[in-house]
């Protein structure tokens, strides 16, 4: 889709979205290990790595990890690995250099007719890639209409610059068939706290600081009582064919 604004909204709150984005499910991470066949000492990529929360997960698992990423705020936050500038469009490593491929909630921002073919070209005979989605938007119990109306406002302005769904994107080429798996837990949120994830979404992002900073103040009179928040982590992994 291009360097669009929204694509490259998340450096604006670099530092937010380190520090308040909910972790990734340990269940998932095990089970993509487990699913790619991965030893400790494979060496795997964390592609669209942001700021390094997946990265230094991976670290924790893996000996050896590159981390891949284009925006210059959210790369300047990663402690882990071997840290390179680059997209997933054009992956700056060699052919058949890893083990694995790992992409932490990225892979829709991707051109899939140009990531999929780096990704394959990057990965080792069989090698594997796992792709996962962290969704947490929605409250127990639901946020007041108003508040949902003023935080949703961002989301529509910017639609046209989303990609359209990527699933499909897998069926003509050399992975086998995705295989999916949902992961699910909960947390417990103050307003303050909800509003700061909120602002890490990618249309509010894209806000100019002065208008994000309205955004919240408008919503936060709303809140009132702290929101349980669900998250669903979803996994889709493959590995090459043959």
């Amino acid at each position: 889709m291009g360097d669009s604004p929204l694509r490259l909204s998340f450096g604006n709150v670099a530092e937010t979205y380190h520090r308040v984005r909910p972790p990734y499910s340990q269940g998932a991470l095990d089970r993509a290990q487990a699913a790619l066949e991965l030893g400790t000492d494979a060496l795997v990529l964390d592609l669209a790595a942001g700021t390094g929360r997946l990265t230094h997960e991976l670290a924790r698992r893996f000996t050896k990890v590159i981390a891949v990423e284009p925006n210059d705020a959210m790369r300047a936050l990663i402690r882990d690995g071997d840290v390179r500038a680059g997209a997933a469009e054009a992956i700056p490593l060699e052919d058949a250099s890893v083990d694995a491929v790992f992409v932490g909630e990225a892979f829709h921002w991707f051109d899939p007719s140009a990531a999929i073919p780096e990704v394959a070209r990057v990965l080792r005979r069989r090698g594997g890639l796992a792709i996962i989605h962290v969704h947490w938007w929605e409250t127990e119990p639901p946020l007041p209409d108003y508040a949902l109306d003023l935080l949703s406002e961002p989301w529509l302005r910017f639609s046209a610059q989303r990609n359209p769904p990527w699933d499909g994107a897998f069926d003509v080429t050399p992975f086998e068939p995705l295989r999916y798996e949902r992961f699910e837990d909960a947390i417990d949120v103050s307003p303050d706290a909800l509003l700061e994830l909120y602002s890490t979404t990618s249309s509010i992002a894209a806000l100019p600081h002065d208008e994000r900073a309205a955004l919240i103040a408008r919503v936060r009179p709303l809140l009132d009582r702290d929101y349980r928040l669900p998250i669903r982590h979803e996994l889709a992994w493959t590995r090459l064919a043959g």
